[in-house]
């Protein structure tokens, strides 16, 4: 690796040679980015940190944001502050090197927003080969697109190097990039003159520039071997350093990223199961639904025994179902209860009330409360249209019955499902994530 300070990058090329390039900071850095990851951006520049992105940001997945970003190691302490400013939550990780992952809900458009936060440029299972080349390329940073950008030449390579030793694949979308960036490319990168010999950077160059994709995972292996041959110390402590902590991972993680539980309530008609499918589609969490209704679907017994046996076994039932939801839960999923006890709450109908009274009691008392309890409140007569199963008189009333619950339910928040399907999906995933961005700062 060489040492001396590399040349100034020139953007726009030779033709944009010896023209002044503006440095002053974007009013807008991260245009075409949703509102959060631009208040991200615009928070690392108001605090004077020496940041870019790492990738242009191309994701498949529409419904994500994924900001990949190199800093400064001196500038670590204050750029975590200001990201946790935004909102962005630590996903705590082992082994990954200095890979730091947040992740924030932008809620204007719920659209998530993770962030990878690296101060290193390091590739590799258990990123041992280490360029020593971050610095250099901060120092040729340039602004595009309202964001610091590395330079094409550097993005280049930085990209090149992520398919080929990372992810050991070319993506379609990456492919797309690197056939834009391969023009600028060259040998003169900080990240070429990182590379060992056997590395053959010419080779993959000429590969790229030739648009032959299918043949450089073939010179991962030779990359790899000339790495270790240059640099078995260090590559060595690396690999059993990231193997032995990423063994203890999972278990590390278990308390931080324990799912949260969320319990959807309201009369027929309201929206749950439909909320529910959108919650499972739109989570950046994995989602399991667990249905936690009282009163069964199908025709009660006909016999007084077949009745009674029902009745006994429901607050088994209730727990069966209750500690599958756990286990969800400390596996990292969010649980979605699709009803829950608190419908034992409602005013008993039929006859014995006086004995329904204290059992009723009984099972809405049969579960812990969840960490956050929507109310779907939608009026009796659209709750009459959407399922047609009672009228809206009675469906108006056990609306009325429901809002009296927040004065005894922890937790329970009124939502307007009265609304049309995204703002209301929006407005739950916000909800459910202010609990796991208010947990996080306990």
């Amino acid at each position: 690796m060489g040492s001396r300070t590399p040349p100034p990058y020139v953007p726009g090329g030779a033709a944009a040679a010896g023209e002044p390039f503006d440095h002053r900071p974007d009013p807008d850095p991260g245009h075409g980015r949703p509102p959060l990851a631009r208040a991200v951006l615009a928070g690392l520049d108001a605090a004077d940190i020496r940041w870019c992105l790492l990738r242009d940001g191309v994701t498949p997945r529409a419904a994500r944001d994924d900001v990949d970003l190199l800093v400064a190691p001196a500038d670590l302490p204050r750029a975590v502050t200001a990201i946790e400013a935004c909102g962005l939550v630590r996903l705590r990780s082992h082994g990954r090197g200095t890979h730091r992952f947040f992740l924030g809900l932008d809620a204007a458009t719920a659209t998530w927003v993770e962030l990878d936060l690296v101060t290193e440029l390091a590739y590799g299972r258990n990123f041992e080969v280490r360029t020593g080349a971050a610095a250099h390329c901060l120092a040729r940073r340039h602004r595009a697109n309202g964001a610091w950008t590395l330079a094409p030449e550097d993005e280049f390579w930085a990209l090149l190097l992520h398919c080929l030793l990372d992810k050991r694949a070319f993506a379609r979308h990456h492919v797309d990039r690197l056939g834009h960036l391969a023009p600028a490319a060259s040998l003169t990168s900080p990240l070429v003159r990182a590379m060992p010999p056997l590395a053959s950077p010419a080779t993959l160059l000429a590969h790229a520039r030739a648009g032959r994709w299918s043949a450089l995972p073939a010179l991962r292996r030779r990359f790899l071997a000339g790495w270790w041959l240059t640099h078995p110390g260090t590559a060595a402590r690396r690999a059993v350093v990231s193997s032995a902590l990423r063994v203890v991972e999972r278990p590390l993680q278990a308390w931080s990223r324990r799912g949260a539980s969320v319990a959807l309530i309201g009369p027929d008609g309201a929206g749950k199961s439909t909320l529910a499918a959108g919650l499972e589609s739109a989570s950046y969490f994995p989602v399991r639904r667990v249905y936690m209704g009282l009163w069964s679907s199908t025709g009660a017994p006909r016999s007084a025994a077949g009745q009674a046996l029902r009745v006994l076994a429901r607050p088994f039932v209730v727990w069966r179902r209750y500690l599958g939801a756990l286990r969800h839960r400390a596996l990292g999923r969010t649980v979605v209860f699709d009803r829950y006890v608190y419908d034992a709450l409602l005013p008993p109908r039929g006859s014995l009330r006086w004995l329904k009274r204290p059992y009723f009691l009984l099972l809405s008392r049969l579960c812990p409360a969840p960490d956050v309890v929507l109310l779907l409140d939608v009026p009796g007569a659209v709750m009459h249209r959407r399922s047609g199963e009672y009228d809206p008189a009675h469906l108006e009333a056990e609306r009325a019955h429901f809002r009296l619950l927040q004065r005894r339910v922890p937790h329970l928040e009124r939502l307007d499902a009265h609304r049309p399907r995204e703002v209301v999906l929006a407005d739950a995933l916000t909800r459910i994530w202010r609990h796991y961005v208010e947990r996080a700062a306990r």
